[in-house]
C-alpha cells in the first residue's frame, strides 16, 4: 500500500478573540480555516476516507497575545464537539491541535492570563466529556510565548524633536520591528544611556523621566514604536525595545534601502555574533 499522509484540518471556530484585530484569526469573518459545515466537502476533495490523506483531526487557532481565555476555551469546545461528531466516519480522527494565543507579559499596564489558566480551561472542557469521546492526542503551539522575551532590539537616538509631546527618533523602526506599525503592538522601551551616561534605574540619580513618543526613521508616519517615560536623551544615546524575540527578525525587511541589523547572542557571560550587519 502507498503510504498515506497524516493531516489536520484547520477549523474556524467563529469566536471573537480578546486581542488586536490584526492578530484575531478565529473570528467568523476570518479567511483562515473552514467552517464546520464545510468539513465534509474538504474531506471529499482530499480523496475521502480511503484516499491518500489520513484524516487525523482538527486544528483551531483563535489569535495571538490573547487578553483572556474565554475565546480560546470556546474554540477548544467547538473543536472537541466537531471532533466527536466526525469520529464515527473517520476512524483515525483522534487529534486536536489547540493552537496558540498564550500571551507574553510585556511589563506594561495590565496583566495577562498565565499558561496555567489556559491549561485549566482545556482541562475543564475535557472533563465534561466521556473518556471514550476525548481526543487521544492534544497539541499546542506556544510560539512567541517561548521566545519573545529572549530578544531585545537596541537602537541609537538620531533626533529629539521638541513638540507638544517630545519625539525621540531612533535609528531602528518598522524595518526592524514592524509589529507596532502593523497592528499597534506595544513593547517596553528603556533608555540604556542618558546624555551620554549609562542609566542605572535603581540609583535614583539623574533628571526625572518625561513621557515621549518614540518613532523610527522610516518615511511613514505610522513608523512609531510607542510611548514611554524616558530620561533626557540626545543623539547617539541608546534605547532598548524589549520583548522583541518573536516576529522582529523574522519580519524584518530592507525597505528604504536599510541593511538588516546584526544579531548578537548573550548567555549571561559571553557575547557571540550570530549574524553580521547586512549589506544593500
Amino acid at each position: 500500500d502507498e503510504p498515506r499522509l497524516d493531516v489536520l484540518v484547520r477549523l474556524n471556530p467563529q469566536v471573537r478573540p480578546e486581542t488586536h484585530l490584526g492578530l484575531a484569526v478565529g473570528a467568523a469573518d476570518s479567511k483562515f480555516g473552514v467552517l464546520t459545515e464545510e468539513l465534509p466537502e474538504v474531506i471529499e476533495a482530499g480523496g475521502g476516507v480511503s484516499g491518500p490523506l489520513r484524516w487525523r483531526g482538527l486544528h483551531v487557532h483563535v489569535g495571538s497575545q490573547l487578553g483572556a481565555v474565554d475565546a480560546w476555551r470556546a474554540a477548544v469546545r467547538v473543536g472537541l464537539r466537531v471532533l466527536g461528531l466526525q469520529r464515527a466516519s473517520l476512524p483515525d480522527f483522534d487529534t486536536l491541535d489547540c493552537g496558540s494565543g498564550f500571551p507574553v507579559d510585556h511589563g506594561l499596564a495590565g496583566s495577562v492570563p498565565s499558561a496555567r489558566l489556559f491549561a485549566a480551561a482545556v482541562h475543564q472542557e475535557l472533563n465534561e466529556l466521556p473518556e471514550d469521546v476525548r481526543p487521544r492526542r492534544l497539541a499546542i503551539e506556544p510560539g512567541r510565548a517561548v521566545v519573545a522575551g529572549a530578544g531585545w532590539l537596541v537602537a541609537s537616538v538620531l533626533h529629539v524633536r521638541s513638540r507638544e509631546r517630545p519625539i525621540v527618533v531612533l535609528d531602528a523602526g518598522m524595518t526592524e520591528l514592524i509589529r507596532p506599525a502593523l497592528y499597534g503592538a506595544e513593547h517596553p522601551l528603556l533608555a540604556l544611556t542618558s546624555m551620554g551616561r549609562a542609566v542605572e534605574p535603581a540609583s535614583g540619580v539623574g533628571q526625572p523621566a518625561v513621557m515621549v513618543r518614540v518613532d523610527g526613521p522610516i518615511c511613514e508616519s505610522t513608523d512609531r514604536l510607542g510611548e514611554a517615560a524616558l530620561p533626557p536623551l540626545r543623539r547617539d544615546d541608546l534605547v532598548a525595545i524589549g520583548v522583541a524575540g518573536a516576529y522582529a527578525s523574522s519580519m524584518a525587511s530592507t525597505y528604504n534601502g536599510r541593511p538588516r541589523p546584526p544579531e548578537i547572542a548573550w548567555d549571561g557571560v559571553r557575547l557571540a555574533l550570530l549574524r553580521r550587519r547586512g549589506r544593500i
